[in-house]
Parts: C-alpha cells; structure tokens; sequence
C-alpha cells in the first residue's frame, strides 16, 4: 500500500510539473543526418521557455531540443 501511494505521489508531482513548464513533453530524438531539416516547412513547435519553432525538424535539429509541445506557443 505504501508502495502505491508514493507512486501515485511521484506521478502527480511530474504531472504538475509539466504543466507548470507549458505543458512541455520529451519526444524522441532523431538523427538529424537521415532527415531534411527544412526551416520553410511550417508546422510549430513551442519550447518550454515559450518559443515557437518552425517545426520539430528545427527544433530538434538546429536548437538541439527534444522538449517541447505541438502547436504554437500562446
């Protein structure tokens, strides 16, 4: 029972967290090399400090960041 109290606890404290930070999630890496980094391809990106980035490509690619949300940042 313990057990299951504090996993619930940890759970609700990276749920809370992350939506402090905008709702930010870690995505998967890709290997930059196999894909076509194309800044004019517009489908944004928001970070977690609130910058909206052209696509994921750009964001993971050019800015080396793997956390962040769909859509543009508010």
């Amino acid at each position: 029972m313990k057990t299951l109290l504090i996993t619930l606890g940890l759970f609700c404290l990276l749920f809370t967290t992350s939506c402090k930070k905008g709702g930010c999630i870690e995505h998967e890496k890709w290997a930059c090399e196999l894909i076509d980094v194309n800044p004019n391809y517009y489908d944004p990106v928001c970070d977690c400090e609130g910058n909206t980035y052209q696509n994921e490509a750009v964001i993971q690619c050019l800015e080396g960041k793997t956390k962040y949300k769909k859509g543009k940042c508010k």
